[in-house]
């Protein structure tokens, strides 16, 4: 079973490196045609218009993924895909008629004028239009085809970038261009996948899968606001108690730190859908618990090479005046570690269905991380919003992690996750010893790296080469303590199905 998730995962990484390589390639020639305030307008109506996608997406596409596991009959899965796909044009419609009307006032909140209105409706449109293609997408992950996926997303992005090297870089629209750009990309792929998904399982409205989706969903709404408190609330606190300098060095620190974070967005992809699938089998508890070994090892060894290099890279990729964001870095690459920690350690939750817990263990650590931002940025400055993000980070995986354990216990490897700490915490302090030579400095740097490496590829051996008893299946199982007299989790979660519907 972990051969499926690291295949699926490399599979998912074919697209998601592909788009951000060509994005790389893309930005000589974008900087050319656009101004730094047409960027500084572009970033604001994408922050602007991705809270209001956070309040509109309802938790669908996770909710689809979850409950397409339990529907037992090829007819209960049309009708399921059926519902989600008729409620997420409900609400898309619903939107457009709430929030394209409020676009003047979201543009003076946003810019202090309405100059950019019609910038602000029509990325409002695109987006809400967009959020059509995310179930179609979702749906194939469900169903594992990976390649499938990545190819539906290699296009989307060809299109995308044609249209901008066209109305951005040929006709020389500016903001515009990339704003129609992104409004007719959306209305296309979802025309396209929209045509294709309905003709091949229906069109359905099933009031019995309603609720357990809007159950499952509707929770997952608050909880990512919260993150977005989590991963963005200390610049609105940096922005007053820090100079501009201090924020440019923190920002450029947080884009290292984060790639973390975007090298998991690769696995999470294949994640869910597996976990969910394993779920169901008796002995998925063992499975589960060696995928998370694996995912802990495997992004630790990642964050202490983002550590461990952040001094050289820093100082090779900018001027000197930034090299001070180097100091950084470590220790907000060990942060987001436990962020990327605390998914496949809340796994229980999911597979429990009980997803108002994400709602409260995220809104507790967004508070948390509020709090300290209150009381330690405007002594500490940036020291005080790398560990607000560090703390708060550490936080929302020790409670998530509790709660999980209390909804749906899974036992853990231990030994792996002490290891992981380790390989990720220690190069926090890895830029307070440098060598003077700065090759010599390169060469020991490196050689750590190898060494986490090793020690993960090790236990990665271990793990494969032990045979497995089957005594161990009860002792890993996933069955709640509550619930296992019902003997697997498919007879508890469909008790529960029939007692909502």
């Amino acid at each position: 079973m972990l051969r499926t998730l690291v295949k699926d995962s490399a599979v998912y990484a074919v697209g998601t490196i592909a788009s951000r390589l060509v994005g790389f390639i893309m930005i000589p020639v974008y900087t050319r045609v656009l101004t730094p305030a047409d960027y500084g307008i572009i970033e604001t109506i994408v922050r602007l218009v991705d809270i209001i996608g956070l309040l509109l997406s309802v938790g669908l596409a996770e909710a689809l993924l979850r409950h397409y596991y339990l529907a037992k009959t090829d007819e209960e899965r049309n009708r399921l895909i059926g519902t989600v796909l008729n409620l997420n044009l409900l609400v898309v419609i619903g939107g457009i008629l709430v929030f394209y009307p409020l676009s003047p006032w979201m543009t003076r909140l946003a810019f202090g004028h309405d100059r950019y209105t019609h910038y602000v409706a029509v990325s409002l449109a695109a987006m809400m239009i967009g959020s059509l293609i995310e179930l179609p997408l979702t749906l194939w992950r469900a169903e594992g085809k990976a390649w499938r996926f990545t190819a539906i997303s290699l296009l989307k992005l060809l299109t995308q970038l044609g249209t901008n090297i066209v109305l951005v870089v040929w006709l020389r629209w500016a903001v515009w261009g990339v704003v129609m750009s992104s409004f007719l990309n959306a209305a296309l792929w979802s025309a396209v996948l929209g045509v294709l998904v309905r003709l091949r399982y229906g069109s359905y409205f099933d009031k019995r899968w309603l609720r357990p989706v809007l159950r499952y969903g509707l929770p997952l709404v608050p909880a990512s606001l919260s993150l977005f408190i989590l991963n963005f609330g200390d610049r609105f606190f940096l922005t007053r108690y820090a100079s501009t300098s201090e924020l440019g060095l923190y920002s450029l620190a947080y884009r290292f730190a984060m790639l973390v974070s975007t090298f998991y967005g690769v696995v999470s992809l294949a994640w869910g859908p597996w976990a969910f699938r394993v779920g169901e089998m008796d002995d998925g508890g063992l499975h589960i618990r060696r995928a998370t070994a694996l995912v802990l090892l495997t992004f630790a060894a990642i964050s202490s090479g983002i550590a461990l290099m952040s001094l050289p890279a820093v100082r090779l990729m900018s001027a000197p005046s930034f090299w001070e964001a180097a100091d950084y870095v470590p220790a907000l690459a060990f942060g987001y570690w436990l962020f990327v920690a605390q998914a496949p350690l809340s796994v229980g939750i999911r597979l429990a269905r009980r997803t108002e817990y994400l709602t409260m263990t995220n809104g507790f650590s967004a508070a948390t991380c509020l709090a300290l931002s209150f009381l330690l940025i405007p002594r500490y400055g940036v020291w005080g919003a790398v560990w607000t993000t560090v703390i708060s980070f550490a936080v929302l995986a020790t409670v998530i992690f509790a709660v999980a354990q209390s909804v749906y216990p899974i036992r853990h490897d231990w030994a792996a996750v002490a290891i992981a700490v380790l390989i990720a915490a220690v190069p926090m302090m890895s830029n307070m010893v440098t060598l003077e030579a700065f090759w010599s400095d390169l060469i020991m740097r490196v050689s750590l790296i190898v060494f986490c490496i090793g020690l993960v590829g090790g236990y990665a051996a271990r793990m494969r080469t032990a045979q497995t008893n089957p005594s161990l299946v009860a002792q890993n199982g996933l069955l709640p303590k509550e619930h296992r007299h019902f003997g697997n989790l498919r007879e508890r979660l469909d008790c529960d199905w029939r007692n909502e519907t």
